[in-house]
């Protein structure tokens, strides 16, 4: 890891306002976040506008995920050497013409062209904005910095997501995507003016830059990733058909609870971090998912046992769900970080774990699909619950190989 600057030492220790630059980064994050899942909340709109069917519309959220799963390794590996300010910088301005694009777009061709380069852009920047986060941060507080950098993420579906969707009922779809320009070029505009300087890695391959991911723990704990994801939220995905089936709530009764989620997993962020800085990232993270395994478990229990139960049972079983889903980024990140032997390979390490996780994320809605339409509501918890069940395992190993190692080093 790279020495702590100056600058966030100075600006953040011992309860003094967060600097400038790690709100910017959030802000950023939560651009990212909100571009992501914005469509989903003006489809009918792009749908007539352009002339296609809702269901290629759909395929704008599929685009931007898969781009950043795959684009993001690939991305860490070719900015390496470059200094973090500029690639930070150049990402955001990236994403702020693709946005643009998109909202000028006249066919749904170059409105999917503006999609992947808004999704190549948000998986260049994101994996440099966590490293950033860990790397300038105070002693003592790379979980909390890190924290703050995935509760822009987080935000986005609480506040970014429904207000672009509100903008886009109003003055049509088109000004969501200026609206989502605009958070970002905000974003990038702070980055300018306040972040610190800091370099890129050393000049290395490909082989030495991933020499990383030949220790059995780290590749244990990049692949744990995968079912995490996909365990994670999959319950997100088809939150109106459990909470329909264990709470009789339908409609637009729904749409409370979805932000109860938002607003637990901004908390779980936060208190993620914390706990990092606390007991240790692999505790942390253990904590979490433990947590993870719990919430689908209680669905399927609630939901075999009787029901319907009243909404403020539902509820608490929501916030457990998002507490824990979103408070495992940072434990996952500052252990990854750790095992990064340049700031180079620790921002790959990053990249990939954020690729394994999005591919987990993709395979959230297919599997939860398919066990519900084979086996109905409750077998959508039950298979979330099995793919975390498999995270925990190779976490297990993961750490434990681990120990093994820093104890025969």
């Amino acid at each position: 890891m790279t020495t702590r600057p100056a600058p966030a030492d100075t600006e953040a220790r011992g309860g003094s306002p967060l600097p400038l630059w790690l709100l910017s980064l959030f802000l950023l994050a939560f651009s990212f976040g909100t571009d992501d899942l914005i469509i989903a909340g003006v489809l009918p709109d792009i749908s007539r506008d352009l002339d296609v069917s809702v269901a290629m519309s759909g395929q704008l959220v599929t685009v931007f995920a898969l781009t950043f799963a795959l684009g993001a390794p690939v991305a860490a590996f070719l900015t390496a050497r470059l200094p973090r300010r500029q690639v930070l910088i150049g990402a955001a301005a990236v994403f702020v013409l693709a946005n643009v694009l998109a909202a000028l777009s006249p066919s749904y061709g170059l409105l999917l062209v503006a999609r992947i380069l808004s999704g190549l852009a948000a998986a260049t920047a994101s994996p440099a904005a966590f490293a950033v986060a860990a790397t300038a941060a105070p002693e003592g507080r790379q979980g909390r910095f890190l924290a703050i950098v995935g509760a822009g993420l987080t935000t986005s579906l609480v506040a970014g997501v429904p207000a672009g969707t509100w903008l886009g009922g109003h003055l049509g779809w088109r000004a969501t995507m200026l609206y989502v320009a605009a958070v970002a070029l905000v974003a990038g505009l702070g980055l300018s003016l306040t972040l610190p300087r800091l370099p890129g890695g050393e000049k290395a391959g490909l082989k030495d830059r991933l020499a990383s991911l030949r220790r059995p723990a780290t590749a244990a704990a990049l692949l744990a990733m995968i079912p995490s994801g996909a365990g994670g939220m999959m319950s997100y995905v088809y939150i109106t058909e459990i909470v329909g089936r264990i709470g009789g709530i339908r409609g637009s009764a729904v749409a409370p609870l979805i932000t109860v989620v938002g607003l637990a997993g901004i908390v779980g962020a936060f208190a993620g971090g914390r706990l990092v800085d606390t007991v240790g990232a692999a505790r942390a993270l253990m904590v979490f998912l433990c947590g993870v395994l719990a919430a689908p478990v209680l669905m399927v229990v609630l939901g075999v046992s009787g029901g319907p139960y009243p909404i403020a049972v539902v509820a608490l079983v929501l916030v457990l769900y998002g507490l824990a889903t979103w408070g495992i980024a940072p434990a996952t990140q500052a252990w990854l970080l750790d095992r990064g032997e340049s700031p180079g390979a620790a921002n790959e390490l990053i990249a990939l774990n954020n690729s394994a996780m999005f591919l987990g994320f993709s395979l959230a809605g297919g599997i939860g699909g398919l066990v519900l339409e084979t086996s109905g509501p409750l077998a959508v918890p039950a298979a979330a619950a099995g793919c975390v069940l498999v995270s925990l395992v190779l976490f297990w190993a993961a750490f434990t190989s681990d120990r093994r190692r820093r104890v025969r080093g």
